[in-house]
C-alpha cells in the first residue's frame, strides 16, 4: 500500500467515526450537552488507563531518544506560534487555549502508529522508533504541559496569577498520576510476569482501548459544520504550522545526522500528523473552546490527506 492510500485509509476511519457521532447527535441519540461528560470520562478514566498501559508496555531507551527530543522542541515552537496566531486574531482566553493546543500537538499515536504500520508492514524497528518519538517527544508534553495550558486558559479566573494556580491543579489529576505511575513501572520495575498483575493490566487495557471511540464521539458532539466558514483564516494558519512547517522543523536537524532512510521517514510521518483529537476533549473538560478545537481538529485531519503525502515526498 503506497503512502497516499495509507493516509486516506487511516484518516477516513477517524473522519467516519466523527461523522457517525455527528449523526447520532442529529438523531437525538446523543446530545451536545453530554460532550463535557464524555470529555471528563476521557480525562479521568480512559486516557489515564491508556497512558499507564502504554508506558508500562514500552521499553524506553534513552540512547534512541534524540529524535524524540527534536520532536519536543518542534512542538514547543508550534505552541508559541499557536499563541502568536491567537494574538493576531485577538482571541479570548478560551479560544486562545484551543488554538494553542491544536497548533502544538499532533495525533502521533492515534493516527501515527496506524499509518506507520501500513507504510512499514515488515519493519518492527520503524514502529519502535515511532513509539519512542511519541512516548518521549509527544506524550509527556501533551499530558503535562498541554493539560496545564488547557486549565490555564480554561479557568474562569481572569487574573493570570489565579489561572496559574489553577493550572497547578494538574499535578493532582488522574492524568498526572498515570504518567508518574507508568514511568515508575517502566524504569524501576520493568516487565512483571505475574498472572494476577497481567489480568489487572488486561482490564486496564480494555478501558484504555475505548479511548479512541469516546474521543471521536466527543469531537462529533462538539463539531458544528455551520460555523466552519467563520474560522477558515484561523484554520489555514493552524494547518500551515501544523502540517507544513512542523515537518520541515523536524527534517532540518536530520540533514547532518547519520540516520537510516526509514528513520527519517518515520520522523517525517510523525511530524506531519494532524491535530490530536484529544485537544477537543481537553478543551471541553477544562473550560477552553471545545467547539473551536473540534473544528480545527477536523480541518487539519481533512487537509492532512493531501499534505502528508506531499511533505513525505518532498522531505524524503
Amino acid at each position: 500500500m503506497n503512502i497516499h492510500a495509507s493516509v486516506v485509509s487511516s484518516v477516513a476511519t477517524l473522519v467516519a467515526l466523527i461523522c457517525f457521532a455527528v449523526l447520532l447527535r442529529r438523531l437525538g441519540v446523543l446530545k451536545e450537552e453530554q460532550g463535557p461528560i464524555f470529555a471528563r470520562l476521557i480525562t479521568h478514566v480512559t486516557l489515564p488507563a491508556l497512558i499507564f498501559v502504554s508506558l508500562v508496555q514500552t521499553k524506553i531507551l534513552w540512547s534512541e531518544a534524540i529524535l524524540a527530543f527534536y520532536m519536543l522542541i518542534a512542538e514547543i515552537l508550534c505552541l508559541v506560534l499557536g499563541w502568536l496566531i491567537a494574538r493576531m486574531f485577538r482571541l479570548d482566553a478560551a479560544r486562545t487555549g484551543a488554538v494553542v493546543l491544536a497548533t502544538g500537538f499532533g495525533s502521533s499515536s492515534l493516527l501515527g502508529y496506524a499509518l506507520i504500520n501500513q507504510v512499514f508492514p515488515n519493519n518492527s524497528d520503524a514502529l519502535t522508533e515511532a513509539v519512542i518519538i511519541s512516548e518521549l517527544g509527544v506524550v509527556p508534553a501533551f499530558f503535562t504541559l498541554g493539560v496545564m495550558i488547557a486549565i490555564y486558559y480554561g479557568s474562569t479566573q481572569t487574573e493570570p496569577g489565579e489561572r496559574f494556580r489553577a493550572a497547578l491543579k494538574f499535578f493532582k489529576s488522574p492524568i498526572f498520576v498515570s504518567v508518574v505511575a507508568g514511568l515508575l513501572f517502566s524504569f524501576l520495575v520493568g516487565p512483571i510476569e505475574n498472572p494476577i498483575f497481567n489480568r489487572v493490566l488486561d482490564g486496564v487495557d480494555v478501558v484504555g482501548s475505548a479511548n479512541t471511540f469516546i474521543v471521536a464521539l466527543t469531537v462529533g458532539l462538539l463539531l458544528h459544520f455551520k460555523g466552519l466558514k467563520e474560522v477558515v483564516g484561523l484554520a489555514v494558519l493552524v494547518c500551515l504550522v501544523k502540517l507544513v512547517l512542523k515537518p520541515v522543523m523536524l527534517w532540518l536537524p536530520t540533514l547532518p545526522m547519520d540516520l537510516m532512510d526509514w528513520q527519517v521517514h518515520v520522523l517525517i510521518l510523525e511530524a506531519s500528523m494532524p491535530s490530536a483529537m484529544l485537544t477537543a476533549a481537553l478543551c471541553s473538560s477544562y473550560g477552553c473552546d471545545g467547539k473551536l478545537a473540534s473544528k480545527l481538529v477536523f480541518a487539519t485531519t481533512i487537509v492532512s490527506i493531501v499534505t502528508i503525502p506531499i511533505m513525505f515526498e518532498i522531505l524524503t
